[in-house]
């Protein structure tokens, strides 16, 4: 995992699995790419992205009204994280990638933080194993 501080926003690159859901649909697989403390991306083939598309909608691009409950785990925390998101963003990277970005509901604050605690770990360890690699 890569971490990325762009301001005072924590982000980083992620290859881990995760579910979504979307209300009274089964859940589906799909690879969490990023991940931040107000969101994350995720990668998933077009018959999964078919279902989490509103309505009528077919091509990527913004999307509104689309909520969905992503569930992953995180190294170091016993229980996964469990959390209401909304969709924003579709992408197509070819005919069978999709690549959806997902902004976390705001009034989940104890899962955000959960994330957050994640996220500056994960800071703090590199930030060390940076300072240790410069020193030798």
């Amino acid at each position: 995992m890569k971490s990325l501080r762009t301001g005072r926003r924590l982000r980083m690159k992620t290859a881990f699995w995760g579910e979504v859901q979307r209300v009274g649909q089964g859940s589906c697989r799909v690879l969490v790419e990023e991940l931040s403390e107000h969101g994350l991306s995720f990668r998933c083939d077009q018959g999964i992205s078919t279902r989490l598309m509103p309505g009528r909608q077919r091509a990527p691009g913004a999307l509104f009204g689309v909520r969905v409950q992503m569930k992953f785990s995180l190294p170091g925390l016993q229980k996964p994280v469990e959390i209401p998101c909304r969709l924003v963003f579709c992408r197509r990277f070819s005919q069978d990638s999709y690549r959806f970005d997902c902004e976390f509901d705001p009034r989940e604050n104890l899962q955000q933080q959960r994330v957050l605690g994640f996220l500056q770990r994960q800071q703090e360890t590199s930030g060390s194993a940076e300072q240790r690699s410069g020193a030798a």
